[in-house]
């Protein structure tokens, strides 16, 4: 196909002279090459914060235009019951921590009931040494003296077995207070999930819900931003992102400000293709300082070639197949061409005519 388009670059056509025709001399122009874009002005910097699950708004502590500071509690979702129950589970870690400390009734019970089993062990051993002793000189009986060790031996036993039950008991405290503290964490943090806290020190833009409905998965609740700057967040048409680069100057218009121009300059290309739309994300920085509205829709510019010379004829006297009448004395021959940007009702001309040539067009 490509070779029969080259054999075919310039035909000889006969015309009559006697037919009149309307000429153009074709010569250089300032143009401006440029690609359309369409987006949405947005901060330079902004969170959506969202509900990780279906979930009633309890509570929404600011309102639209509120100044917030980082980690600020701005809406809590969930039950009323689900904060009861974590009150609760609040108190029982405390009240298991005050029973697992040294200073509790309980434990404190029995370091008594083993201080008096030691005292009592003490003495029990005292009187079996002097049994025993005066029982070697005959002052007492054998069988006085062996009962003085046994109550010993048993008041001992008694001593060591409150021990063992005080370090059982700690040790069953202790496990219930981990235990507690275990439940209280994993509710917290489920719970944490429905507590929206502000990333950043900023703006709230938009608040999406009211106290009492229901928030959906994944469905926005507030709108955040650092108010001051902004960008612009555009679409571009798959044919035309080989065209942009970083840097490039972008001209936009929003409804908010009808009839006003202001400038960007493109700083990020997001390299993927979104398929619904089959085109490119891309951002660009806003360079004007005037204060403009989340999400307003903008249709914007993006300069490629600006105010640069170029040989240029009307589009109306380009013919299909991109050629044109070239006037050759008293003849027309039919010329390829090869075009490039669309200024208007403007053409660019790459290569196949020269400054100074007449073109034709049939009246």
């Amino acid at each position: 196909m490509k070779k029969l388009l080259i054999i075919a670059t310039i035909t000889t056509l006969a015309i009559a002279c006697k037919q009149k025709n309307i000429t153009w001399t074709v010569q250089p122009r300032t143009m401006t090459e440029a690609v359309y874009a369409s987006g949405a002005v947005m901060p330079q910097s902004y969170y959506f914060l969202k509900s990780n699950s279906t979930d009633l708004l309890l509570q929404m502590n600011v309102k639209e235009g509120d100044s917030v500071s980082r980690n600020q509690v701005l809406a809590v979702l969930g039950t009323p019951s689900q904060l009861t129950q974590l009150d609760i589970l609040h108190s029982q870690v405390a009240l298991a921590g005050k029973n697992a400390g040294d200073g509790s009734a309980t434990l404190r019970e029995l370091q008594d009931r083993i201080e008096q089993a030691k005292q009592k062990y003490d003495v029990d051993a005292g009187n079996a040494t002097r049994y025993t002793d005066l029982a070697k000189d005959k002052a007492v009986s054998e069988k006085d003296a062996e009962q003085k060790r046994l109550d010993a031996a048993n008041s001992l036993t008694a001593y060591k077995s409150l021990q063992q039950q005080y370090l059982a008991q700690q040790n069953e405290l202790t496990s219930q207070l981990l235990q507690s503290r275990q439940q209280y964490a994993a509710t917290s943090q489920v719970r944490e999930g429905k507590v929206l806290r502000s990333p950043v020190n900023g703006n709230i833009f938009k608040v999406y819900l009211k106290e009492g409905e229901l928030a959906q998965l994944n469905d926005p609740v507030v709108m955040i931003g650092q108010p001051g700057k902004f960008k612009l967040e555009m679409l571009v048409d798959e044919r035309d992102i080989s065209k942009i680069n970083i840097g490039q100057k972008v001209y936009f218009e929003t409804d908010v400000y009808a009839g006003k121009q202001f400038t960007a300059a493109i700083n990020k290309i997001v390299p993927l293709l979104q398929k619904e739309s089959r085109s490119f994300q891309v951002e660009a920085a806003v360079t004007d300082s005037h204060t403009f509205y989340p999400q307003s829709s903008v249709e914007a510019n993006i300069i490629i070639r600006e105010n640069v010379s170029a040989l240029m004829i009307p589009s109306d006297f380009l013919l299909k197949g991109d050629s044109v009448y070239l006037q050759q004395g008293r003849e027309l021959q039919k010329t390829s061409i090869v075009s490039g940007a669309k200024n208007g009702n403007w053409i660019e001309v790459k290569s196949g005519l020269h400054a100074g040539d007449i073109i034709a067009k049939k009246e």
